[in-house]
């Protein structure tokens, strides 16, 4: 659960910089190909918390899949502020985590003396396998924010963009946070 957390907040903060393009499109779309193009930056970040580093690449090189279409920009100058729609295709973590843990919760409630190794490896090789068999099927478009920081365009962080970018995987988690 704290990776999948971890690589959210992640994405988010690889989109927050901008690269200086003179545009607010520009400038988001720097961010998003940054951001495709260098998944160590993710992974190294991740920790050793969570996931193997199979399962770990794995899932960083499937969130990494994500298509998008940039859309209308809009640009109020006076208050320094812009937003760029976007549509974002990808795969819906979301359910393959919700699949993940009901398959988890039914070999742990079968195995109540599974050991925390075991344990692990099974939900490595549960997510590897989801991942092996998800088609990329969610999209979403959303309106992502920018700001004029110093005369640069700069990416703001939203849940909404997080969520986008991963499939309802916060969608996903805030509904387990909810249910409990």
């Amino acid at each position: 659960m704290k990776k999948v957390f971890i690589t959210v907040l992640i994405l988010c903060m690889l989109f927050m910089t901008a690269c200086g393009t003179p545009t607010p499109t520009e400038a988001l779309k720097a961010d998003i190909e940054n951001a495709k193009n260098n998944p160590e930056d993710i992974i190294g970040d991740i920790g050793e918390d969570g996931f193997g580093e199979e399962a770990t690449n794995a899932l960083v090189d499937k969130v990494l899949e994500f298509d998008y279409k940039l859309g209308e920009e809009v640009i109020d100058e006076e208050a320094g502020k812009a937003t760029v729609e976007t549509t974002i295709t990808t795969y819906p973590f979301g359910d393959v985590f919700s699949t993940l843990m009901t398959k988890l919760f039914t070999e742990i409630f079968a195995n109540p003396n599974m050991t925390d190794a075991q344990l692990d490896e099974r939900m490595d090789a549960l997510l590897i396998e989801g991942l092996k068999n998800v088609e990329k099927t969610y999209t979403k478009t959303i309106k992502i924010n920018l700001e004029l920081e110093d005369g640069v365009w700069v990416v703001q962080e939203s849940d909404e963009m997080a969520d986008a970018l991963t499939g309802g995987m916060l969608t996903w988690a805030n509904s387990i946070n909810n249910a409990s």
